[in-house]
């Protein structure tokens, strides 16, 4: 649908207002869509959001005013790409002067025509003359875009279907396809997401409506469950989006973007999504994202997305799309649970009636008396997976005999994580001992050593070696043979045709392997060694850039690991190629869930048991890692486990120099969690340590000051904060002041000591520090000082500090900071009188703070929203003492308000007493005067 991107000050938005109710009237019809920032979805950064516009806008108008003219964004941002696309795109830019001011010495502005041909001020008309013109404008704005339309059928229909192939007769779920015509046919849903365990039959359920359905337009159907499910598998969402890109006929690529974040310093991943769903929404079509649950976090974390590209793609899609976005996954996506139905709809999916299921073993053969085939179905739960499975058996077996089932032994190991699988799991026991001994087997154990489909290359380099009891003695012929009869005949295996890949149900090389793993141990073993010299040897280079570029080496570290390899593994491939020893790559380029997701392989008990085949100082140092990527990721709770066990490791081994660093690493996870006592006790041990090196001790006087200024004692904190200083002085002289985390924490006790000068002086400093080590997080965390140090009188360039804040901070990853920047942005809003971004952006915080168990953060929090609150319910600019303009505030509020910001304030009250988060009292102080 053409896009009319509209320019303002906001100090114009009652014009702004006017001329988009002229323009919402063409909207409804569908002849167009109107884009302003007021869209942007709640709890979005605007800046990523602005910039997706300003790149697919058909038409912009200018809403020209001396406050347009004089704001800095819509001339440093807006214009310039305005500008650019006009003289290189043609799109139709158009001038509407509202006010009387100079446009006519703005050189860009006095050689573009504008809306009307004398440019007379809007406001100097009168109020019927201006509807009039608005009308006028908005059928001309129209009629420029059905100029441009392309023509029907310009383009090919678009299809891209990377789902997996199932095989089998699709029967039943008559309900389940009239709930996804429905939400083909109501452009109100946006996304539907399919829930169900494995073997359900969502993906064939998917497919039949797909191959059943003929009014689709244009197609996108993507599986990245082919890419692993397991709860830890590190998958990368690059081949997806290049592919989109390219269908959708971008201009830009996946590269684009992580070349602009580099220069630019802006969220990569968010704009990324964003601009995919903009894309999207260009077209009418379907999207699948099928077998999402590798992209999620266990259902114990709610199922929330771990890849900030695809969260900020779905989120937008939530908000705004004239198509229809389908998810298959085990667990519901919890970034989409706010937002109510029709727009998403969340749909389990249930295993098959009684009927379906006779219906389903009648088509695989299976014959028998109608009460026998109804008890089957009863006894095998009416699983999709299991009763296709049984059919075959029972075909190919026993003729098709029913009563045959009866033979079937129960499971010998129950599954005990997999409960709802246990039927299908009988089956293939079944299938098991009918295979004993033949290739078939052999081939379903291979396919268990992966957790996703394999190129026959890679199984080819499983046949060419001798496994005894495994592959020794099975030649080419009787491999391939044995691929054709578990495809063709017995169903377990797919194939797409023309492709390499084989494929079978997750569930199939879950059971298998772990026979394989229990029963044949060596064998188990001898093949993961195998595949780890197979793909540690894949990558043209020996230091791969890339998520995509680095894929063959997580294989090659998780087959090592399950081959038992895992010192050899960390000191070949992890700390060499992957973390390139103490850059700490990933980290450093804001992958942290991809880190974290390679440390778990060498764990036996996540967080706090590495395997014992990594000697003690390799354990206390993947355990520091992982606590370090869990607190970066907002699992502070986590993060102890892993901090503690690494401390008592260093302590065993010795080492004092590391058990400091580690007992300081303690300190900041529990103080955002609210243990302020305790972090005090930690710090005051670690500062007191004799140390050598002074960088650490720097570091623990640092840490030691920000926790006395936590607990409220300013004046101590100021004087240990000046003696890590000194100590960095004496360490490296060519450094002035703090910097990185010190400094942060340094800055934070001058801004509350109104030292703002102090503030954006030192601020600054470090800032140039982190851009010179592209450290996201350091970076971030200065812009947020410099733009909070800006709050209390100029908002407009705070604005553009706290943006690019949230950006760093967004693209670092860090959610124990994020909450900082989302509080700062509220302030910020309150002060503006901008109540409703205000109470977007403490929500967001909220969310964050409140998940991860953040007390601190939930302290500020409610002491900020008492603060808006107040601000709302109090007359601006109010010419009375303190004691008069609270009485009128109480009155304003009414009694529910009231009750709510009492409810803030003693909240926050009782969460600093519990805490020890005494830093905040003389906030509290002054908000406690507002309830008398």
């Amino acid at each position: 649908m053409p896009k009319v991107f509209i320019s303002y000050s906001h100090k114009d938005e009652i014009w702004k207002n006017r001329l988009q109710t002229q323009l919402a009237v063409l909207e409804m019809e569908g002849l167009l869509s109107v884009w302003e920032d007021r869209r942007i979805a709640l709890g979005d950064d605007w800046y990523p959001e602005i910039e997706t516009a300003l790149n697919t806008a058909d038409v912009a108008i200018l809403l020209i005013s001396a406050d347009f003219l004089t704001s800095k964004f819509i001339r440093g941002e807006e214009i310039p790409r305005l500008l650019k696309r006009r003289e290189q795109e043609g799109i139709r830019v158009i001038p509407l002067i509202l006010k009387p001011c100079p446009w006519e010495k703005v050189a860009w502005l006095s050689a573009m025509q504008g809306a009307s041909k004398d440019n007379v001020p809007l406001s100097g008309l009168s109020k019927y003359k201006q509807d009039t013109f608005l009308c006028k404008l908005a059928k001309q704005i129209q009629g420029l875009l059905e100029e441009n339309k392309p023509q029907p059928n310009s383009k090919p229909p678009i299809k891209i279907d990377r789902l997996p192939t199932v095989k089998g007769k699709f029967l039943g779920r008559k309900k389940d396809l009239k709930l996804l015509n429905e939400a083909w046919a109501n452009e109100a849903t946006h996304i539907v997401q399919l829930i169900a365990p494995g073997g359900t039959g969502k993906t064939k359920l998917l497919r039949h409506w797909l191959n059943q359905t003929s009014n689709i337009p244009n197609l996108i159907a993507w599986s990245f469950y082919s890419q692993g499910v397991s709860a830890n598998k590190q998958i990368s969402v690059t081949p997806f989006f290049e592919h989109a890109f390219e269908k959708l006929g971008s201009p830009r690529q996946v590269a684009d973007f992580v070349n602009e974040a580099d220069h630019k310093r802006v969220n990569r991943w968010k704009d990324m999504g964003e601009y995919l769903a903009e894309l999207l929404r260009d077209q009418r079509c379907v999207l699948v994202l099928d077998g999402l649950e590798p992209l999620q976090h266990p259902s114990n974390n709610r199922g929330s997305i771990k890849d900030s590209a695809i969260r900020h793609l779905l989120k937008s899609l939530a908000m705004h799309n004239n198509s229809l976005c389908i998810i298959t996954s085990r667990i519901a996506v919890y970034e989409l649970s706010d937002y109510p139905s029709p727009k998403v709809i969340s749909h389990k999916l249930q295993n098959l009636n009684q009927n379906e299921g006779v219906s389903l073993l009648r088509s695989l053969g299976v014959n028998g008396d109608l009460k026998e085939l109804r008890q089957a179905v009863k006894e095998y739960g009416r699983h999709p997976l299991a009763l296709s499975m049984l059919g075959n058996l029972l075909r190919l077996r026993y003729q098709g005999d029913v009563l045959k089932r009866k033979t079937l032994k129960n499971l010998s190991t129950p599954s005990k994580s997999r409960p709802e699988s246990r039927e299908a799991f009988k089956v293939m026991q079944a299938y098991e001992e009918w295979f004993s001994g033949t290739p078939e087997l052999a081939l379903l154990r291979l396919l268990g050593l992966f957790d996703h489909p394999i190129d026959l290359d890679v199984l080819q380099v499983l046949w060419d070696t001798p496994i005894p009891d495994l592959t020794a003695g099975i030649d080419e012929g009787e491999w391939q043979q044995a691929v054709s009869i578990l495809r063709e005949e017995h169903q377990l295996l797919a194939q797409q045709d023309g492709e390499k890949d084989l494929d079978c149900h997750p569930l199939i090389r879950e059971y298998f392997g772990q026979q394989l793993r229990e029963k044949q141990p060596q064998a188990w073993q001898q093949a993961h060694e195998i595949l780890y010299a197979y793909y540690k040897d894949l990558p043209a280079k020996h230091h791969p850039d890339t998520l995509a570029e680095m894929q063959p080496l997580f294989h090659a570290i998780e087959h090592g690991c399950h081959a038992g390899l895992h010192q050899h593994v960390f000191d070949e491939i992890y700390w060499p190629r992957i973390s390139r020893e103490k850059q700490y790559y990933l980290n450093k380029k804001g992958f942290i869930g991809d880190d974290l997701a390679v440390l778990t392989h060498f764990f036996t008990q996540l967080w706090d048991k590495p395997s014992n085949y990594l000697n003690l100082k390799t354990r206390a140092h993947i355990l520091q890692s992982m606590g370090h990527r869990l607190r970066a990721l907002g699992k502070l709770a986590e993060s102890i486990k892993p901090f503690t066990a690494a401390l008592k490791l260093y302590e065993s081994l010795g080492d004092s120099q590391e058990t400091t660093i580690t007992a300081s690493n303690l300190i900041e996870p529990q103080l955002t969690l609210g243990n302020v006592r305790d972090a005090l006790l930690s710090a005051q041990s670690a500062a007191h340590s004799e140390d050598p090196k002074l960088i650490r001790r720097l570091q623990t006087f640092s840490i030691f000051a920000r926790t006395l200024h936590q607990a409220g004692q300013r004046q101590e904190a100021y004087e240990q904060f000046l003696e890590a200083e000194r100590i960095q002085t004496l360490d490296d002289p060519k450094y002035l002041y703090l910097h990185s985390l010190s400094s942060f924490r340094f800055c934070e006790l001058l801004l509350e000591l109104q030292q703002f000068a102090e503030v954006k002086k030192r601020a600054h400093y470090a800032l140039e520090i982190a851009l010179d080590s592209t450290h996201p997080l350091y970076i971030g965390l200065h812009q947020l000082l410099i733009g909070r140090s800006l709050l209390n009188n100029q908002l407009l360039e705070a604005d553009e500090w706290l943006s690019k804040a949230l950006n760093s901070l967004q693209e670092a990853g860090n959610q124990d900071h994020l909450p900082r920047a989302y509080l700062a942005y509220a302030t910020l809003y309150r002060h503006a009188q901008n109540f409703e971004l205000a109470h977007t952006h403490l929500q967001d915080m909220f969310n964050i703070a409140n998940s991860s168990g953040m007390r601190l953060h939930l302290t500020d929090y409610h002491l900020e929203m008492a603060r808006l609150l107040v601000a709302e319910v109090t007359p601006p600019n109010l010419s009375l003492s303190a004691v008069e303009q609270n009485a009128v505030t109480k009155r304003r509020a009414g009694g529910v308000a009231s009750k709510t910001i009492a409810f803030h304030i003693t909240t926050a009250d009782k969460l600093i007493k519990e805490t020890g988060y005494h830093r905040r009292n003389a906030e509290l102080t002054k908000l406690k005067y507002y309830l008398g």
